[in-house]
């Protein structure tokens, strides 16, 4: 060969990146290039040997460790047999990996981090896809990569931010590249969460972004921890119940919402009468339980909406919102001194008694401050004390003459109540088809020794604002199922006993809990008890109507619309109760037939009322040609003095032998 091609040859070798080495059978080095000295970091190879393996047998390259002096590297080698001056020789091609194998090790450090760091992360691209998630990102929402790759990120979003909220942190993104801060994310399972969230951008050489990065860290324990410490903050220990410092706040508030919609509310302070006593007879221990009772008994006894508190020792405070007439708050307070005179079981099968005083004032009529009002409650109370306690007073009371009088019928109506005054009376309802007894209202007479017997119409409102509609109504209720029962063994047919529920104890009683106690003790089955509910009992917080419906529903008992037509009068609303039997107020049935409006109004409810699969009753039918209307109509049931008034039991009873037989 030329020397010049040699020597081009030679150049062209040394240029190569990838070390270039000739070895005989032992190994001795018989030719190198540049790049080969430069790999094993020697110089003068010829003559000497490298320990390196050669297998000319594999197709894959060989891996090496090389052992020089700048420290160990990594070479790829890759060996053919050749023939040399006429002898048996090898060549080898070597590549250093060094930096490549770093490289990989750093990035399978970097994966081992990715995948065991506790923190979650995502990257997503530039569409906003997921592109990458870790060990932690599937621990923390449930969804694994599968589930959540090419996917976009929205698919976390829990739905309690609004637009504005993401507008500004991407702003932020854009405008620093990076954005932290707490955000509500939602889980696989649909369950919300918290989670401290830091978004940072990825760009390439160019500086474009390519992607995002974001790494997240459940905070739901941190934040269950701020909360305990917060409750704890505004809360009474002992009692659990709301301190002073949350009832001012959440007075302001309900000051502010009262003035914007023109309503009043109310604040009641009691102060339990003989707690004392409790305290230095039983000891601090039966004290405090006692306290714990009773927090409990004032939360039971209220709306959901309203406000109970503690503010130390045996004074508690009741916010009461949304109040719809003035006698509301007395008529909260009435029920509470009936509620706490009641007896108290303490542990060691201990029984102790105490009272409680209220003090009431009233937004706006006796401030507009949370302070003036606290005050104001609070004077009231002291005056409430002064006057023997046990009793309630709002401040700056002044009893007018209708008020001596309303007194002094409530004074003479828990006597009747408590000796056994009220009666029953059973007015007929009638299958209007057959004419045939099929039920009976239940409706309350006070037997007055005094004035005889007392219209409904005069003490029911009144025993209604003075909470006494609980006792009379349990009582009727309990009377009817009794009498119902009797009947029932006696071998009388099977009857429907209707019931009249009063919004008050519809609200305040726990009904479902006292019917079924009732159905209990008096065996009375409960798919022959009717209760009859008003339409303003059941259009006051409907949510929360619906509820107790259901579970006065799960008893068996029948549910009954009472006097529909004379307060919201909307059949759409009916959709929303589980009822059974839609009664139609007698001001429409008095005018029929003479008055085409009221005999359209009565035909378009019964109507609809079959649509809604409702049975139908009309109250008040007193001729014939109402009835006649009625049947043409398809009304099922009524019931009115064209049969009967209201009679004693055993009146009732003859009347039902004479019109069955």
């Amino acid at each position: 060969m030329p020397k010049e091609i040699f020597d081009n040859l030679q150049l062209i070798l040394d240029a190569i990146t990838d070390g270039i080495v000739v070895v005989n059978h032992l190994g001795n080095v018989l030719y190198t290039n540049h790049s080969a000295e430069r790999i094993f970091e020697r110089d003068n190879l010829l003559g000497k040997t490298l320990a390196i393996p050669v297998n000319t047998n594999i197709d894959a390259p060989q891996e090496i460790n090389l052992v020089r002096p700048s420290g160990i590297g990594w070479a790829e080698l890759r060996a053919a047999p050749i023939q040399w001056q006429g002898k048996q020789a090898y060549v080898i091609g070597v590549r250093d990996i060094t930096d490549s194998k770093l490289k990989d090790d750093r990035l399978r450090q970097a994966a081992a981090v990715f995948d065991n760091i506790r923190d979650g992360v995502m990257m997503v691209d530039d569409k906003l896809r997921i592109t990458h998630i870790n060990t932690a990102f599937t621990e923390i929402t449930g969804y694994t990569e599968e589930e959540v790759i090419g996917k976009p990120s929205s698919l976390l979003r829990s739905g309690r931010h609004d637009t504005e909220f993401y507008t500004q942190m991407w702003h932020s993104i854009a405008t620093t590249g990076h954005w932290q801060g707490e955000i509500w994310n939602r889980r696989k399972n649909s369950e919300v969460y918290p989670e401290l969230l830091s978004i940072s951008v990825v760009t390439d050489k160019s500086g474009i972004i390519t992607h995002y990065v974001g790494v997240f860290a459940d905070i739901s324990k941190l934040k269950a921890s701020e909360l305990q410490l917060d409750f704890l903050a505004h809360h009474d220990p002992l009692t659990r119940l709301p301190n002073r410092l949350l009832l001012l706040s959440r007075l302001e508030h309900a000051i502010k919402i009262a003035q914007r919609e023109e309503k009043t509310l109310a604040l009641l302070m009691l102060d339990l009468d003989r707690f004392k006593e409790v305290n230095d007879s039983f000891g601090h221990l039966a004290g405090d339980e006692l306290l714990q009772q009773v927090a409990q008994r004032l939360t039971s006894r209220l709306r959901s909406i309203d406000t109970v508190c503690r503010l130390g020792g045996d004074e508690f405070t009741i916010l009461l919102e949304e109040i719809t007439h003035l006698d509301d708050a007395a008529l909260v307070a009435t029920d509470l001194i009936n509620a706490l005179c009641e007896p108290w079981q303490l542990s060691k099968d201990t029984e102790v008694r105490i009272g409680v005083s209220i003090g009431i004032s009233l937004y706006p009529d006796h401030g507009n401050k949370p302070e003036q009002l606290l005050q104001q409650a609070d004077t009231a109370l002291y005056h409430a004390k002064a006057e023997g306690r046990g009793c309630f007073k709002y401040f700056s009371e002044n009893i007018s003459h209708a008020a001596r009088t309303r007194m002094d019928i409530e004074v003479r109506l828990r006597r009747g109540i408590s000796e056994g005054e009220l009666r029953v009376f059973y007015q007929p309802q009638v299958d209007i088809n057959t004419g045939r007894i099929v039920g009976a209202e239940a409706l309350v007479r006070w037997q007055d020794p005094l004035n005889g017997l007392v219209s409904p119409t005069l003490f029911i409102g009144l025993a209604e604002k003075t909470g006494l509609i609980t006792s009379i109504g349990n009582w009727v209720l309990n009377e009817a199922c009794s009498q119902g029962q009797r009947w029932l063994a006696a071998g009388l047919p099977p009857l429907t006993i209707a019931v009249n529920v009063s919004p008050y104890q519809f609200r305040y009683s726990h009904i479902d809990k006292v019917v079924n106690e009732v159905l209990t003790e008096t065996g009375f089955p409960a798919h022959y008890l009717e209760l009859e509910l008003t339409e303003s009992a059941l259009m006051q917080r409907e949510d929360e109507a619906i509820l107790i419906l259901e579970r006065l529903h799960a008893l068996g008992v029948t549910l009954a619309i009472d006097d529909f037509g004379t307060g919201y009068s909307s059949l759409s609303y009916l959709k929303l109760f589980p009822l059974d039997v839609l009664k139609i107020d007698k001001s429409f049935i008095n005018d029929i037939p003479q008055y085409q409006s009221d005999r359209e109004i009565t035909a378009t409810i019964i109507a609809i009322a079959h649509t809604l699969h409702l049975k139908v009753l009309a109250e008040g039918v007193e001729t014939a040609a109402q009835l006649k209307f009625l049947q043409e109509q398809g009304c099922d049931l009524y019931q009115g003095y064209l049969t009967s008034p209201a009679l004693p039991a055993a009146e009732f009873v003859q009347l039902l032998k004479k019109i069955n037989k």
